[in-house]
């Protein structure tokens, strides 16, 4: 307020008397076709020229932006634009004419208050400038494709003892918006912008995982490698099933981790059994991660809600040690009755797949040892009198297979001690029977 009541009481006096004549002369500048005292373009002093002139000096003195860089800044990162990279070039009369129309705004008394500012305190223009759209945009979306990251969960991994992982916030730049503000500041002539982006948090921090400090069971099986598909399978819902937090009182679904096992959600086709045999399918392999998990949790001894068992026993875990899951009507879940968060790491490598859970602490002095009783069952014979063999042949049409009767144990061992041991799964496997054709030799005394 008082800046301007000096402007007003100087305004008072050049309009009287003999200053009337004095404003005049000051605003005749502008209608003289001449850029006003006091101004300046990107350093250089333009007043008393005209736009053409003006324009003509600053291309004597500025005569290209070409070397020049442009500063995009977010989030503690920095990216360069090199000017020529986009075609950069100073608009010289136009940013002239925009020095002559500087003061050209509103009545006789503002544009007279304009110019009375600018003897008092000389205003330095920037050169505008002119580019390549399209090779602009080029560049931002190669500063989006640097800068865009997930942001990584903390996680919990184990040396000689369990290490926490801390997290990593993530970034997403909002393209759009980036480009509109570097496309203003750039026509304005400045080399800057501040990009716009979100910082993106993780759903697992340090704090999630403090109380973690225990590895409570783990169980590795293994794979064959040149079964391409399927180990990409078993390789791609391990990873999914990595990183898992399980907090107190809640059920871990396998299911609901992996989500569907779809071909447009990167699943390809392997052997799974349907109906007691193999056949192709989205997703085999699958039943290996479920396995592999299952085992990790009866060694850490923990409540297992649902399980189901192959119709035939598999060639990567013991008889009745399997979990199988399917569609959404078989699932594998278990929960956690601990008072601290439980945490899955799944690891493939090579032809392995390793699946270890963490949590806190528990009685050092005890283990869980899982033991087995396995009755097998011999199959039966069955002789089948077939005519079209020749006679006296004998021919094996199904070798057979045993069955097996299974139950599983767990032993929770204290101090060397059998502290408890509980029941946890059982199963039969029918046996085949060997079928054999034959056609005996006819008796002589029937002739």
């Amino acid at each position: 307020m008082v800046k301007k009541a000096v402007f007003l009481s100087l305004i008072l006096l050049l309009q009287s008397g003999a200053g009337i004549f004095g404003s005049a002369a000051i605003l005749n500048t502008r209608s003289s076709g001449l850029i006003q005292q006091g101004l300046t373009i990107k350093g250089v002093p333009v007043w008393g020229l005209r736009p053409d002139q003006a324009a003509q000096k600053l291309e004597n003195e500025l005569p290209s932006p070409a070397e020049g860089a442009f500063i995009i800044e977010d989030a503690g990162k920095s990216y360069t634009i090199i000017l020529s990279d986009i075609d950069a070039k100073y608009e010289y009369l136009s940013t002239a004419n925009d020095a002559l129309a500087y003061i050209n705004k509103g009545n006789y008394l503002n544009r007279l208050i304009s110019v009375l500012r600018l003897r008092a305190a000389p205003a330095d223009l920037a050169l505008k400038i002119a580019f390549s759209d399209e090779k602009l945009e080029e560049r931002i979306k190669t500063l989006q494709n640097e800068w865009d990251t997930p942001p990584q969960d903390a996680a919990v991994t184990m040396s000689d003892k369990v290490i926490i992982i801390p997290e990593k916030a993530g970034y997403r730049l909002d393209l759009e918006k980036t480009l509109e503000q570097t496309r203003q500041e750039l026509g304005r002539g400045n080399l800057y912008a501040a990009a716009f982006g979100q910082i993106l948090k993780p759903n697992i921090t340090s704090v999630d995982l403090e109380k973690i400090n225990t590895l409570l069971g783990e169980y590795t099986t293994v794979f064959d490698v040149n079964a391409t598909n399927r180990s990409h399978n078993i390789a791609l819902a391990s990873a999914t099933v990595n990183g898992s937090l399980i907090r107190p009182g809640e059920i871990f679904s396998l299911n609901k981790r992996l989500g569907p096992r779809l071909a447009e959600r990167g699943y390809l086709m392997a052997p799974v059994f349907i109906d007691d045999s193999l056949a192709l399918d989205i997703g085999g392999g699958i039943c290996q991660v479920a396995t592999t998990l299952y085992n990790a949790v009866i060694f850490a001894d923990l409540p297992v809600e649902e399980r189901y068992s192959h119709p035939q026993p598999v060639n990567y875990a013991p008889p009745d040690r399997d979990a199988t899951i399917a569609g959404d009507y078989l699932d594998f879940k278990f929960s956690n009755n601990m008072n601290t968060p439980l945490y899955i790491s799944s690891l493939v490598e090579g032809g392995t797949i390793t699946m270890r859970i963490f949590g806190g602490e528990k009685n050092r002095g005890s283990m869980v040892r899982i033991t087995s009783e396995k009755v097998v069952i011999d199959p039966k014979t069955v002789i089948i009198q077939d005519n079209t063999l020749p006679e006296g042949e004998t021919r094996i049409i199904n070798p057979g297979k045993p069955g097996y009767e299974t139950r599983v144990y767990q032993e929770v061992v204290v101090d060397g001690k059998v502290n408890s041991k509980t029941l946890i799964s059982s199963d039969f496997s029918k046996p085949e029977d060997k079928i054999i054709h034959m056609n005996p030799m006819p008796n002589k005394e029937e002739k």
